[in-house]
């Protein structure tokens, strides 16, 4: 009996080894890369001078017609918009609060703004040729970034100067966001 128990034994501490040694362990590694930080910096213009009782058509490219006073004729002026910084070749939305005019800074009134459209390109310079231009439906403009990691975004817009305006400088802000929409 004694030697029974001993041989169950032995097996025992063997098969237990055996399983022991059996036994194996692995490891998987989850890898990814997160996208390039998306920025949206501020490209701010000055749209000249005005005069009342005309309304100015200013394009993306900074175009203004007619000429304000003093201004020659094919006068370009400092055009609006953002710098768009992110992902190479990636999609962005550029959701955009449009100001309805120009506020006087001296708080006499405003000038309306309205008939708001862009142009954006891929060398974010507003005198180059556009990828895509047309007026702002909604209040979004979907885009490209550039191979380069950047490209342009330029409004422009028709401002009607009422005849009573008042003299002085007037301020519109244009506040954009940017999204990645995954394409």
């Amino acid at each position: 009996m004694k030697r029974f128990l001993l041989v169950a034994a032995l097996l025992m501490v063997v098969g237990i080894c055996n399983y022991a040694v059996a036994q194996s362990e692995a490891e998987a590694l989850i890898t990814g890369s997160v996208e390039s930080a998306l920025g949206l910096l501020n490209v701010d213009g000055d749209w000249g001078v005005f005069s009342p009782g005309i309304t100015y058509v200013i394009t993306p490219g900074g175009f203004k017609q007619p000429p304000g006073p003093g201004e020659g004729a094919g006068i370009v002026v400092g055009p609006v918009g953002f710098e768009v910084d992110g992902n190479a070749g990636s999609e962005v939305l550029i959701t955009l609060v449009l100001p309805p005019g120009l506020a006087s800074d001296d708080e006499n009134g405003s000038l309306p703004v309205n008939n708001w459209t862009y142009g954006w390109n891929y060398d974010n310079d507003p005198l180059a040729a556009f990828a895509a231009a047309g007026p702002v439906t909604g209040n979004g403009v979907t885009l490209r970034i550039s191979g380069s990691g950047a490209s342009g975004l330029f409004l422009g817009a028709s401002v009607s100067v009422p005849t009573t305006a008042f003299a002085g400088s007037y301020t519109g802000q244009i506040i954009g966001s940017a999204t990645y929409t995954g394409n």
